[in-house]
């Protein structure tokens, strides 16, 4: 890919697509943030020149075919594209709540979608590019208290996986994200961070493992290879463990608190 890169992120306000956003402009990148909150991507613009905030609203398809096109022509293509915006699951209730699904489905699958197709079509007429999802490793097996969220993840994986198999040919990978738990607002709440030292972390290790052109990306290990040995083990065994792990983080922010 050309250096720099022209990168486009989606969900770029707080969390691990503000972190990725820091880490690619730090390193010269131009860089559009995309966020429906537009005022929290102010003072990112202003601490790095290479940013450009763009509010946007994934649920858009319009708006974001309109954003991604402009981006575009204003910067000659896109190289990269960062499929991050989300929203999570906060309770079991909310698995079967039909509000909160809906607006799971719009901005996880509907936002994902009008943000890709856009994009391919830019990198198909420009001679290629790369898409990254941010997906989950709550998507690879079904857990309590995920339902809508692991299955809207679970769909990001298998679209851009079978995605890749069409498009790569022609020049435009995918890369899927898979993260365990990370320290960002949307699992600790409205009033944590924009950025942790977790989700800078984390951004560090997407970006160099894209680099290397890696199609799924995984991390942490062990909780990786946790989940990987969870598709096999006996589902009590599954619903007990995440009910202690979601007790514990319960704890844990009890403290913090």
């Amino acid at each position: 890919m050309p250096q720099p890169l022209r990168i486009l992120i989606t969900g770029a306000s707080s969390g691990i697509g503000r972190a990725l956003a820091e880490h690619y402009a730090a390193a010269g990148h131009i860089v559009g943030a995309v966020a429906r909150r537009g005022e929290l991507l102010s003072d990112l613009a202003e601490r790095l020149d290479s940013v450009t905030p763009l509010q946007g609203d994934v649920s858009n398809a319009a708006g974001m075919d309109q954003l991604i096109r402009a981006f575009a022509r204003q910067h000659g293509g896109i190289d990269l594209v960062y499929v991050n915006a989300g929203i999570g699951q906060r309770s079991e209730i909310e698995g079967w709540d039909a509000g909160r699904t809906r607006q799971i489905i719009d901005v996880n699958i509907i936002g994902a979608t009008n943000t890709i197709v856009p994009a391919v079509e830019v990198m198909l007429a420009h001679g290629g590019g790369r898409i990254v999802g941010i997906s989950s490793l709550a998507g690879r097996t079904p857990l309590p208290h995920a339902a809508a969220y692991g299955a809207s993840k679970a769909w990001l994986a298998f679209y851009l996986d079978s995605l890749d198999m069409d498009l790569g040919p022609r020049g435009v990978h995918c890369s899927i994200v898979m993260p365990g738990y990370v320290a960002t607002p949307m699992v600790d709440g409205a009033d944590a961070a924009l950025v942790s030292a977790g989700a800078r972390r984390a951004a560090a290790l997407i970006a160099d493992r894209v680099a290397r052109g890696e199609r799924i990306i995984r991390f942490p290990r062990r909780v990786a290879m946790l989940t990987s040995l969870a598709t096999l083990a006996p589902r009590s065994m599954r619903i007990s463990s995440q009910l202690k792990r979601l007790a514990k983080r319960k704890q844990q922010r009890g403290r913090s608190q």
